[in-house]
């Protein structure tokens, strides 16, 4: 049960709708108020129950608040400034409960956070105040709560509320505005980004000196490879050094073999002796000049080669080196996540592990909702979590979040709750830290079912959500 995810799915999105309209203040930062009023009243509330009597005077506010709203806000808005102005009255008396004199601070805060004009502020956190503690209030009756089970349930939503924090609205607040208590929440809060931010600037460290490792044996394979060409150069130099040697040798001998030739022109004896003389030393000057290129030419390819295969396998093993650190940084990011057998997590790790061969789709084992709804079960959530550690363990890692149904009902109403489940586990990742640009979200409805929809057991595994590895 997480009352901010209750609130987000059913109520933030039409009081944002109504409320600008109502104030006539922009749309986007009359959602930025409400993304901070709901966390920051409820922070105020887990604080105020852990004082002596808080719990049993938030108890007693919340059985007596109508809980009918929550659902036709659309109508309550709609029925004029008579009906707002009611909400807005029981919206004070919530807010002097929960703040007391500290009411003003908490609007002041939420003007500076969201950037609203004049009294919208105001009007705002007061016409939301209600819609949270009737949200208790309706909790509180389903589960037969007395005053202190209350106060247990509120401990429960710390995390929530921890998590809903941005750097933003904590700054806005201040510190100290939530409690001792929650306080020191928002302090482990703190202190968990400032640890992510550290293990963060180590990898890129790491992966930054990867590169430069890299760089650094692209270059010295390229020098080596030049050494190489230069040896090659020069065997051919000489081999063509010794080529003209060897032709000077051959224009000597056949000069010579001339000059003994006139004097005997007459003796054909003779001249045929010779002739075969000369030619035979001809012939043996060339085979000498083609044995010796041959050798050059040879010395120099194989000293070229020797160079080349020794750069590359000196770079290849400082490129592996400089990637087994990034691999080595992600298995450390990884290690302290339990996983579990036949999860996404488990399916994904293996796969990435596995040199990314197969199909890159994984479907989560242990993801619940909320019938009929896109409110994630809280003891899910850890599943989103560790693909979230995943995903900080593979900063460009991308992913599409694809939400499917059984065939059962409106198609129209099926597709559209799997888009917002799909949207509810890109939520939740979002709110682990990881940018929402590397998620893609998608809903099919009863498209694609992967068992028959005849059978209980079949409906159940038709309604899932995909995870699928896009780079």
């Amino acid at each position: 049960m997480n009352l901010l995810d209750i609130l987000k799915d059913q109520v933030s999105g039409s009081l944002v709708s109504q409320a600008s309209r109502f104030l006539g203040a922009d749309e986007s930062n009359i959602s930025k108020a409400v993304d901070g009023i709901f966390p920051a009243l409820l922070g105020k509330m887990i604080s105020g129950s852990e004082e002596t009597g808080g719990a049993q005077k938030i108890f007693d506010m919340a059985s007596n608040m109508d809980a009918g709203f929550l659902d036709n806000i659309g109508d309550l808005f709609g029925g004029g400034a008579a009906n707002v102005a009611k909400l807005m009255n029981s919206g004070s008396g919530v807010l002097n409960l929960l703040l007391g004199n500290n009411t003003g601070d908490l609007i002041e805060k939420i003007e500076e956070f969201a950037g609203l004009k004049g009294s919208a502020a105001s009007s705002l956190t007061k016409m939301a105040a209600p819609f949270l503690m009737s949200a208790v209030g309706k909790y509180v009756k389903e589960e037969a709560l007395d005053a202190g089970g209350l106060g247990k349930f509120l401990g429960t939503q710390k995390s929530s509320v921890k998590n809903a924090m941005t750097d933003g609205l904590l700054s806005a607040l201040g510190a100290g505005f939530l409690g001792k208590d929650m306080g020191a929440v928002m302090g482990l809060a703190n202190n968990g980004i400032n640890a992510g931010k550290s293990i963060f600037s180590e990898a890129a460290g790491l992966a930054g000196d990867a590169v430069g490792t890299g760089k650094d044996a692209v270059t010295e394979a390229i020098n080596v490879a030049g050494e190489a060409t230069d040896l090659a150069k020069k065997a051919m130099a000489g081999a063509a050094e010794k080529a003209g040697d060897a032709t000077d040798t051959a224009v000597k001998a056949g000069g010579s073999l001339l000059k003994w030739l006139l004097p005997s022109l007459l003796a054909l004896l003779l001249l045929g002796y010779f002739g075969k003389s000369g030619c035979n030393a001809v012939d043996n000057t060339a085979a000498k000049v083609s044995e010796t290129t041959t050798d050059v030419v040879k010395e120099g390819a194989t000293k070229a080669g020797d160079a080349a295969g020794d750069a590359a396998s000196k770079a290849g093993s400082i490129l592996a080196s400089a990637f087994g650190n990034i691999d080595a940084t992600a298995k450390k990011l990884l290690d302290n996540i339990k996983l579990t057998v036949g999860s996404v997590g488990d399916q994904m790790t293996k796969f990435i592990s596995g040199g990314m061969k197969g199909d890159a789709r994984f479907r989560f084992n242990n993801l619940n909702f909320a019938t009929g709804s896109a409110v994630i079960d809280a003891a899910s959530r850890v599943e989103i979590d560790n693909l979230a550690a995943i995903m900080k363990a593979y900063p460009d890692l991308k992913i599409q979040v694809t939400g499917y149904t059984y065939n059962t009902g409106d198609a129209a109403n099926n597709q559209q709750l799997s888009q917002a489940r799909a949207v509810s586990v890109k939520g939740r990742l979002i709110q682990q830290s990881i940018v929402g640009s590397r998620i893609a979200t998608e809903g099919k409805g009863p498209a694609e079912p992967v068992a028959s929809n005849n059978t209980e057991k079949g409906r159940t595994e038709n309604r899932r959500i995909e995870v699928t590895i896009l780079k």
